[in-house]
């Protein structure tokens, strides 16, 4: 089997590409930045082009490994944060190069399955308990709309030309080697405190749904595996609710040492008060979730400091 990884090169897509060589499929990606062959080989690349995702590349990119059995696509905005600073770019990285995909899929492989990854910043704020498929969103930032109209297109290209397509909707995805978001910024905060004290936005109380990379990679390999995609939108999440404050304080005890946490109750606008998965149609699909948030912030922690 042949499968390519667009956005390759980004953290999911790097440790998404290592777990689908292990299921006897060859992995190419495409996507901005450039590898040297050992690079590729470490994350188990057979091919990788570096380059915008248009017809001509993605010609260029089936010439090398024929047509795709599976597609998993991940290029595209990664943050909230970028987006309300350059809202546009982040329309072109998630709306453009999706839009673009598709239409290649429809036009050169139809029968192609399409898994695309899209973000639960699609719901927004106001809820309390776990969020299933079916729910209302109301996304705040650029990012939110952006995956929001991801989602839209795969629709779209879903039911008008019987496209095999679904969408995989990621909650927080965190594990060694992610150099960005909550687990990085207490690690560095951990490495320069001076006073024994770590300081953190919000209140603490805010409930996120912590997914390990490697479960987040099966995941899409169990949804790329299954014969019809009947379901177009699934939660990748665990369905466990921890709070911002219990996660500081579990990276605080793998850390080691005396630090205080304290947060400074200011609370980025838009952010909700609860981000947790309903993961009933993932259980469907065969999904477990294998690593406890206690083991991987312990491997984040060793990662970082062996850095």
């Amino acid at each position: 089997m042949t499968a390519w990884v667009t956005g390759g090169k980004g953290f999911i897509g790097r440790n998404l590409a290592r777990f689908i060589a292990t299921q006897k499929c060859d992995v190419f990606g495409i996507g901005h930045g450039f590898w040297s062959a050992q690079e590729r080989e470490n994350w188990s690349y057979s091919g990788w082009v570096n380059a915008e995702i248009n017809f001509s590349n993605l010609n260029h990119l089936a010439s090398e490994s024929g047509l795709p059995q599976f597609i998993f696509h991940l290029a595209g905005g990664s943050a909230v944060g970028p987006s309300i600073q350059n809202p546009y770019e982040d329309f072109q990285r998630t709306v453009d190069t999706t839009a673009r995909l598709l239409e290649w899929v429809r036009q050169v492989s139809p029968e192609t399955k399409v898994i695309g990854v899209s973000s639960a910043a699609v719901y927004g704020a106001g809820f309390s308990e776990p969020i299933m498929e079916n729910a209302i969103g109301h996304p705040y930032s650029p990012y939110g709309f952006h995956k929001s109209m991801l989602e839209s297109l795969f629709n779209s290209y879903r039911e008008t030309f019987d496209l095999n397509v679904a969408v995989v909707r990621l909650f927080s995805v965190y594990g060694a080697g992610l150099e960005k978001q909550l687990l990085w910024d207490i690690c560095n905060k951990l490495d320069t405190s001076t006073n024994g004290k770590v300081l953190l936005n919000g209140t603490g109380d805010e409930l996120r749904d912590w997914l390990h990379v490697v479960d987040a990679a099966k995941l899409l390999w169990l949804v790329a595996g299954n014969k019809t995609l009947n379901q177009p939108f699934i939660n990748g999440g665990t369905g466990i609710a921890t709070s911002i404050q219990n996660v500081a304080q579990q990276v605080v005890n793998a850390w080691g040492g005396d630090f205080e946490i304290d947060f400074s109750g200011i609370a980025r606008k838009g952010d909700p008060e609860s981000l947790v998965a309903d993961i009933t149609i993932a259980k469907s699909y065969g999904f477990s979730v294998e690593t406890l948030l206690i083991d991987g912030a312990s491997d984040f922690v060793h990662w970082f400091k062996a850095r």
